[in-house]
């Protein structure tokens, strides 16, 4: 299990514009497959990550990148 911040998009509604904020986001790994976790407000949101992702966020936890604002 881990926990990362992430900048995350979010459409509030349908027809309200889209804008980026900080989430924490937990990474789990149920059976085969891994999800990531994140709550925004009082929603929790949840969904599968495929393995080039969590490849990607092994590879970047080992070497952080230079520009945190950069988004996955």
């Amino acid at each position: 299990m881990s926990t990362q911040k992430n900048k995350n998009t979010v459409n509030e509604t349908v027809k309200a514009p889209v804008k980026e904020m900080d989430a924490d986001v937990l990474y789990q790994k149920l059976g085969d497959r891994w999800f990531a976790f994140s709550m925004i407000g009082d929603e929790v949101f949840m969904s599968p990550i495929s393995d080039e992702i969590i490849q990607g966020i092994k590879t970047e936890t080992s070497h952080p990148r230079s520009d945190s604002n950069e988004t996955i």
